[in-house]
């Protein structure tokens, strides 16, 4: 992408903005939750909405017209393994052995339980069941849209057949959100059979939708739109946040929200971002995927086992979310330098010799 786009190398700045955001507000979702603080049930549902969204626009934009081989198409499944699996796998580790001196037993099936999650497999089905680190649910739904995506690019490149595709995606997740959490038994008893491949898939169709048109270089936006937009967003979740979890997902909530995510993203990919904001940017986007995982284990390994047994107050559990909020973030930052990034790096060079380059 061109530098009226905002991005250099590849990087458009606007999605790494958003993506960091959507990184803070799940994490703040879950540390408030757990603690009785806050029950922020659209910047959390929305937040990871805006995830497959922006997943499906990075790599529509950085792979959709160079998968055009069954070499290619290996060559980038096998790079989105070495993208996910290094601190997945650590905090796959680091979850079984809290859960296991926590509960005073191991984890049942586990070595089923560890090659599901280390193929991604359990993706496919139940995901929130099998996932061994805590939201690595999304992780394995996520992993089964790249197994999807060349076929999507196949039909999406063309333009009759993209909205035949995003219309049967659109229909099969109303249908799953209908049949699921608008059932008369509402979410807590159909979390579980919300949380499946079908529930998301539409988020990520129309994101390969917007990576396909920012290809197109088109001339940037001023950032004043993408910041309108994000802060329309933020109060559009406020306001819309509910009483009773998963009613989010439906009525008004469940048409407009969706609609906002999408501009959101849209609009992030087109903005020019000012050069001052840029290391901002970059700094998001690299701690954007630690933070998600790490965020979890440091809270309950926290509470669990350091803590005193007697009961936080108000304050101290807001003081307590403020610091694994920022531990979080320092940790993301560590892996993403000494792991994941080394990780990658060597990855990339062993698929581009043994495979061949996507």
């Amino acid at each position: 992408m061109s530098a009226e786009h905002g991005a250099d190398g590849g990087r458009i700045w606007g999605w790494d903005l958003l993506r960091g955001l959507c990184a803070l507000s799940v994490m703040a979702y879950h540390l408030l939750l757990w603690q009785d603080l806050a029950a922020l049930h659209t910047f959390g549902t929305y937040g990871v909405y805006l995830f497959f969204v922006l997943s499906g626009a990075s790599l529509a934009y950085t792979y959709g017209e160079r998968i055009t081989s069954w070499r290619a198409t290996r060559a980038f499944l096998v790079l989105r393994w070495f993208r996910l699996t290094p601190l997945f796998a650590v905090v796959a580790v680091i979850s079984v052995a809290l859960f296991s001196a926590h509960s005073g037993r191991l984890t049942d099936l586990l070595p089923l339980r560890m090659a599901l999650n280390l193929t991604y497999a359990f993706g496919f089905y139940d995901p929130v069941v099998w996932s061994l680190p805590i939201g690595g649910w999304s992780l394995g739904i996520e992993f089964v849209y790249y197994l999807m995506f060349p076929l999507l690019m196949f039909g999406l490149r063309r333009r009759g057949g993209r909205w035949p595709l995003f219309g049967a995606a659109i229909a099969v997740q109303v249908c799953w959100i209908a049949a699921t959490i608008g059932g008369p038994d509402g979410y807590d008893a159909n979390a579980i059979a919300y949380h499946q491949v079908p529930a998301f898939g539409a988020y990520f169709v129309v994101g390969c939708l917007i990576g396909l048109d920012a290809r197109a270089h088109r001339p940037a936006d001023p950032f004043i739109i993408a910041l309108g937009a994000w802060l329309m967003l933020g109060g559009c979740l406020a306001a819309l946040n509910p009483a009773q979890a998963g009613d989010q997902l439906l009525g008004f909530s469940g048409l407009v929200l969706p609609l906002a995510c999408v501009l959101v993203v849209w609009v992030s990919g087109r903005a020019r971002v000012p050069a001052r904001l840029r290391p901002v940017a970059v700094w998001l986007g690299d701690i954007t995927y630690g933070s998600y995982l790490l965020h979890p284990v440091l809270f309950f390994g926290l509470t669990w086992f350091v803590l005193p047994g007697d009961p936080l107050t108000h304050a101290q559990r807001w003081w307590l979310a403020a610091g694994v909020a920022l531990a979080s973030c320092l940790a993301a930052m560590a892996s993403e330098r000494w792991l994941e990034s080394p990780v990658r790096q060597w990855g990339r060079r062993w698929t581009r010799d043994r495979i061949g380059p996507v």
